[in-house]
């Protein structure tokens, strides 16, 4: 789950000889921290090369200390004319009043760097700057650079805060954007390859975070058959008597990084997932929570989303506790005119259309539990569900009802809604935690409403024994 530089741009700067790449971006976009990255990852240690018209080697490795192996102090020169250079700890000064100066000293580093091995990797950053210094047209500037650098084998980055379509963009091998952008007043990242000479580019997108100084996209979110999963239940987050979370009146959300976020949920509060279209089902319901609930053997009472069935449901928590706990505790609510065999699953409970059997059907399954003396109860209601059945104003019923007595009781109601569900309003004005899920080319994003969060990508590692579900913010 460690993903830093897009495939396609590795492919592309290894398989191309002496390949130039134009990075783009307004300030802020993360162009400084991708092309630091690339060389982190890609450089033999010491073949990285980095000529700042930015900032001095102190300030970088502050602000990266995890460069420096791959870039030592003598590897990050000052690209800048200076007859007074800034204060910087390294043996490498290029002041310059012309571009045959700065291209001589260029050259004369590369090629001491060089061996039978391995070519360096340089980046100037920015293209801008340099031209400036030159006083030439950035155009000429870079054109001229590349032609010193096409013929030393070297990998080469150039950056430059220009976004719109240039001369650059014509005369560098490949061209990669890199944009900031608001969503409901909150930072958003993407990375947009314009081309990539000679590779064929699967995603032309990429979303990404700048996250603890390091680059890294997100990856398409791939779900797996349940059957075939293996499952092997971990150990709760304990919220119950002498937990930190009992005395705070709270109870775990099953996730150590949404406890990170919102700190627990209240007792007695309703939490809304806002869910756009796009978002697989797996991150239809609270999963995490329900589980947490599951295995300290406290109740839990499930209508489930249009269009998923009930099995599907048993199946993903039977995968995440086992199928006695999901038997013992969960009771899942099927909404049906058809009379039923007698001969079902004990956690399968049937009602009929009407919504006050509906409402009778999940307070005796409140008492039923209660008689287990179950010290808490989830209700997870999928108000789309709810609505397509008893219309919007027997939905809105029903959700102060369960709501109400919820808070009474100091249990847990969650429910889910989606654009086309009526009363999302209402039920987000009943909410005391909002949350909000979307997708982006198979890219599940998630932030708080209430409380007000940044955006999250939300993934899910399969590859362990139990499931993994993390969060990733975006910075």
């Amino acid at each position: 789950m460690n993903q830093t530089i897009p495939p396609e741009i590795v492919k592309f700067l290894d398989k191309i000889d002496s390949p130039v790449l134009l990075v783009k971006g307004e300030p802020g976009s993360g162009k400084t921290i991708f092309t630091l990255q690339y060389i982190a990852d890609q450089a033999e240690k010491g073949y990285g090369i980095y000529f700042s018209t930015r900032v001095d080697t102190k300030s970088l490795y502050s602000q990266f200390p995890w460069i420096k192996e791959k870039i030592p102090p003598e590897n990050i020169v000052d690209a800048t004319q200076s007859i007074m250079p800034r204060r910087m700890e390294i043996p490498h000064i290029l002041t310059f009043s012309s571009l045959p100066d700065f291209l001589k000293g260029l050259y004369t580093l590369i090629e001491g760097k060089k061996n039978m091995k391995t070519h360096p990797i340089v980046a100037v950053d920015s293209i801008d700057a340099v031209a400036h210094y030159v006083g030439l047209p950035i155009e000429d500037a870079c054109a001229k650079i590349i032609d010193v650098l096409k013929n030393t084998g070297t990998k080469t980055l150039i950056v430059t805060e220009k976004t719109e379509r240039t001369a650059l963009d014509y005369i560098c091998d490949g061209v990669v954007t890199l944009k900031r952008e608001a969503i409901d007043d909150r930072l958003f990242r993407e990375l947009v390859i314009e081309k990539l000479r000679g590779i064929e580019i699967e995603n032309l997108t990429y979303y990404f975070t700048l996250h603890e100084g390091k680059f890294k996209y997100f990856e398409e979110f791939r779900p797996i058959e349940l059957t075939t999963f293996t499952h092997e239940p971990h150990p709760p987050i304990k919220d119950g008597k002498g937990t930190e979370f009992h005395e705070k009146g709270l109870f775990s959300t099953g996730s150590k990084y949404l406890d990170e976020i919102v700190g627990g949920y209240r007792k007695g509060s309703f939490v809304v997932f806002e869910i756009d279209s796009g978002v697989p089902p797996i991150f239809h319901q609270p999963s995490t929570t329900v589980e947490n609930f599951l295995m300290q053997d406290r109740g839990v009472i499930i209508v489930p989303c249009k269009g998923l069935s009930p099995i599907y449901y048993f199946d993903l928590y039977t995968v995440m506790v086992g199928r006695e706990k999901v038997s013992k505790n969960c009771k899942i609510i099927v909404i049906s005119e058809e009379p039923q065999n007698d001969q079902h699953e004990p956690w399968i409970i049937y009602t009929d259309r009407d919504a006050n059997h509906f409402l009778e059907t999940v307070n005796k399954a409140i008492e039923e539990f209660k008689k287990e003396e179950k010290d808490s109860i989830l209700l997870f209601f999928s108000f789309d569900k709810i609505e397509s059945e008893f219309g919007p104003e027997n939905a809105e019923k029903i959700a102060l009802e369960v709501i109400s007595k919820t808070r009474i009781e100091k249990g847990l109601c969650m429910g889910t809604i989606f654009p086309s569900t009526k009363i999302n309003i209402r039920l987000k004005e009943m909410a005391d935690y909002t949350l909000k899920l979307f997708s982006k080319k198979g890219r599940v994003f998630f932030y708080g409403i209430t409380p007000p969060t940044v955006i999250y990508n939300a993934n899910i590692d399969f590859t362990e024994s139990h499931p993994k579900f993390y969060l990733t913010p975006i910075t």
